[in-house]
């Protein structure tokens, strides 16, 4: 009897994944969907797959998948990113850091929701800003949305030694998301971003205050940010100071 012909070996790989997205256990499929993201954005199949992601009826999966669509720079899910906004906390605020990531300032009300936290002294000019998100997202202020590692990692990379450091100092309530909000104001191109990141130098939590000096010295100016930055070269906590130091160098040369 002639044996089976060989299944091409693209077609047997697609179908892995696409038997791990149908797959019981909620942590294989986000081990799908962060594989797909690999392909990047120039796979039209892989981009879908993650998009359907977004329906999942896991949050956590959805979450995921909404992480992986900026991490791929995947344009065109740009109207299902949106749409996630609508989503629970975790999904929505993660949603609004991928379209952060992409130039998309859509979920900019969600960041500034998450980066407000609990403080009562807001700058006035994003008190609307804030308003509107309070009304529309369920408790974006107190949620954690995202774990220790995820922020210190956005925030420090891979460096290990800082990562640890970090951690620790994000394992406090509703500090990493506000953490990941300040790095995704980097990107945004809203009015209230400049102003609301200088508002969170004061943060007091130093993981949050370090973020928010990283972002500010690629979004800063001389004028009202580099006198802020200058007050933080005298942090109690050197993660703070040295990233403050950069950041004012990089606002300087920036303006030469």
């Amino acid at each position: 009897m002639p044996a089976a012909p060989a299944v091409p070996a693209a077609d047997a790989a697609w179908s892995v994944l696409r038997k791990a997205l149908t797959d019981g256990n909620p942590d294989h499929r986000r081990q799908a969907l962060a594989a797909l993201g690999s392909l990047g954005a120039d796979n039209p199949e892989a981009v879908h797959m993650v998009e359907n992601g977004l329906q999942d009826s896991d949050t956590v999966v959805r979450q995921t998948a909404a992480t992986v669509l900026g991490e791929m720079n995947a344009r065109e899910a740009i109207p299902y990113l949106k749409q996630a906004l609508n989503d629970t906390g975790e999904v929505a605020f993660s949603a609004a850091l991928s379209l952060s990531k992409m130039g998309d300032s859509s979920g900019e009300p969600m960041l500034i929701a998450v980066l407000s936290g609990e403080r009562k002294d807001s700058p006035g000019m994003v008190a609307s800003a804030m308003r509107d998100a309070r009304n529309k997202f369920r408790h974006p202020r107190t949620l954690a949305f995202m774990g220790a590692r995820e922020a210190a990692g956005a925030l420090l990379g891979p460096a290990s030694t800082g990562l640890v450091v970090a951690e620790t100092a994000l394992r406090e309530k509703g500090a990493p998301g506000r953490a990941l909000a300040a790095n995704a104001l980097a990107d945004d191109p809203g009015p209230y971003a400049v102003t609301l990141l200088e508002w969170a130098l004061a943060d007091d939590n130093w993981a949050v205050r370090a973020a928010a000096a990283k972002a500010l010295g690629r979004r800063g100016n001389s004028r009202t940010t580099l006198p802020k930055l200058q007050f933080l070269l005298d942090d109690p906590h050197n993660g703070v100071r040295t990233m403050a130091a950069a950041s004012m160098i990089r606002i300087l040369e920036a303006e030469k």
